[in-house]
């Protein structure tokens, strides 16, 4: 017969033993860290080393039922109790593990790592306390470090015992002494936790442990603005600048306190200062930055400001892809448009994965026609963002503008595709889709997509493009009931803009193809005061309108006055001419 492998090695790990000893010796080091030689008999000794073979295997169950029997055979031994606790750890079986090392703890209470695994057992069991009185016991014994001592802190913490943790570095600074890294982290948790009051106790102990600390002194400083002690604040402020004139979090609080008091002059120096240094935090620039940024949008006397500000950001951080687009932001609303797409395209070199990169830039493209390389922006953009209805508008409007309309009408097709609760977006693509499908005389899907905008959202002008559409396309009889809707999108549009000439002056002409004549004449008279007075096209509507009233003479006259406005004389010569 052949033995299973498990079973051949374990034998003659057996055979091995027994005829090396007669009586078994184990170094029991698993829990204090150095040898204490014990002897035990060589079953006890087997079943040891079949729960280590078990546990490089990751059998736990098997190694703990291997500890457990020698535990069973040697109670007083602290290695199998601990192994035991681990593997209960290990196993989330928490109040056992606790068990365990209690017996591994008083055994040996001076065992510190017994400790730190019974903290353990003891946080998972909601009993911080309890862990912080283990963990104490376990920093205390390692002077200076500071790593285990902030692990078992930020432990307690995480499990929401915040006293046990304040309790924890306390005790750590009592025992082994005071220590400024400690009691900045006891303080990180004072300011989360605690009332002002207390918070300000604090910092005055932590000043009279510590008086040489720049850091306190700062966090005293900054406790006194938060308390409205401005003149006490600023003396802090001052003697600390004194000290170290080119810390930036100095010269940022300076900055803070200036403004508190509405003096900006006193507070720009030190914001400077404080943007050029690398003590700030890039998002606390950002902070400020952008609160000057609303100021100087509301307030023209924080103009200057701000620009200085962003000057000194682009120096300092401008690879910060958050500076450059303010900055791009900043010069495309004082009309320095060059200087803002130079900017834009710096930034597509600094986040070409932010969708709004790629709009912005395409926006300030807009702004100057160039829409030749706003094809190739939107082709690019598509590419990565082919879900963003937005980039398909862009590049339908580019494409558009470089008498590309078939494209276009692909483009604004595949933005609606993929449009999704923006109705403002979708009326937009396909209105510019209907102008597009005009472009290429397809005029039945071009009134269909008018349609969808209007019903995507009511917009004055496109209710009067699609009314103006239908009335030039379509004539009495056949097209009554077209000339009807485009009646009623025309009337609407005037109702939401009734002082818009242009819109009168649709309404007119719609009037004059249904028959309606005289309201038709009322409508384009009232255009004409609106701003339509000396429109060639208006007054060629008054003409039509006059002509068909039998006014010939009145209708000859105003034709004249359009021919002289620069209407179209292959269209006006004609009708002037009518015997």
């Amino acid at each position: 017969m052949t033995f299973p492998r498990t079973t051949w090695t374990t034998w003659m790990l057996a055979l091995a033993l027994s005829l090396s000893f007669s009586s078994c010796r184990l170094v029991s080091s698993l829990g204090k860290g150095q040898a204490e030689d014990l002897p035990y008999g060589k079953e006890t000794q087997l079943a040891y080393f079949e729960g280590q073979g078990h546990l490089l295997k990751g059998d736990l169950e098997d190694a703990y039922a291997s500890f457990l029997k020698c535990a069973d055979a040697q109670p007083g031994e602290v290695a199998f109790h601990f192994q035991l606790g681990k593997i209960d750890l290990e196993l989330e079986r928490f109040e056992a593990a606790e068990n365990h090392l209690n017996r591994a703890a008083n055994l040996e209470p001076a065992n510190t790592w017994v400790r730190y695994h019974r903290g353990l057992a003891r946080l998972a069991q909601g009993n911080g306390p309890g862990a912080e009185e283990d963990w104490t016991a376990f920093v205390v014994a390692r002077p200076g470090d500071l790593e285990a001592l902030l692990e078992c802190a930020d432990r307690l913490l995480s499990q929401g015992h915040v006293l046990p943790t304040l309790n924890l570095l306390s005790n750590y600074e009592e025992e082994v002494g005071k220590d400024e890294d400690v009691r900045t982290e006891a303080l990180r948790l004072v300011e989360q936790t605690a009332d002002p009051k207390s918070l300000g106790q604090f910092l005055e102990a932590a000043k009279k442990d510590f008086p040489e600390s720049d850091v306190f002194q700062l966090q005293w400083a900054r406790y006194l603005m938060a308390t409205d002690d401005l003149d006490a604040c600023l003396a802090e402020l001052q003697t600390l600048a004194k000290r170290r004139p080119n810390w930036g979090l100095v010269q940022f609080e300076l900055a803070e306190l200036w403004t508190r008091k509405d003096n900006l002059d006193a507070a720009l120096p030190h914001l400077k200062r404080a943007m050029s240094s690398d003590d700030v935090t890039l998002e606390s620039k950002l902070r400020v930055l952008l609160g000057y940024g609303l100021l100087a949008q509301e307030d023209a006397s924080y103009r200057d400001a701000y620009s200085a500000l962003l000057e000194r950001m682009m120096t300092a951080h401008g690879d910060e892809p958050a500076v450059v687009e303010l900055a791009c932001d900043w010069a495309y609303q004082n009309e320095h448009i060059d200087e803002a797409l130079d900017l834009a395209l710096l930034l597509l070199d600094l986040a070409p994965g932010d969708v709004e990169t790629w709009t912005n830039l395409m926006a300030i493209r807009v702004d100057l026609g160039q829409w030749e390389a706003m094809v190739g922006d939107a082709q690019n953009a598509i590419a990565r963002f082919p879900l963003d209805p937005l980039l398909y508008y862009y590049q339908g409007l580019a494409l558009r503008e470089t008498r590309q309309s078939g494209l276009a009408v692909d483009a604004f097709r595949g933005g609606l595709n993929v449009v999704l609760d923006n109705p403002m977006l979708e009326g937009a693509l396909a209105s510019a889709l209907a102008s597009a499908l005009r472009d290429v005389d397809r005029l039945d899907y071009s009134e269909d997509a008018f349609e969808r905008s209007l019903r995507a959202v009511e917009d004055a002008f496109v209710l009067n493009n699609h009314a103006y559409y239908l009335s030039t396309r379509h004539a009495m009889p056949e097209g009554e009931a077209k000339l009807e809707r485009a009646l009623d999108c025309s009337t609407r549009a005037n109702a939401l803009m009734p002082e818009e000439g242009n819109f009168m002056d649709t309404q007119a002409h719609i009037l004059f193809k249904l028959g309606r004549h005289n309201e038709a004449l009322v409508w384009i008279l009232r255009a004409q005061e609106n701003g339509m007075g000396g429109d060639a096209v208006a007054l060629e509507h008054e003409g039509d309108i006059r002509w068909a009233l039998g006014e010939k003479e009145a209708a000859r006259e105003v034709w004249q006055r359009a021919l002289e406005a620069g209407g179209d004389e292959n269209v006006l010569n004609p009708k002037i001419a009518r015997p």
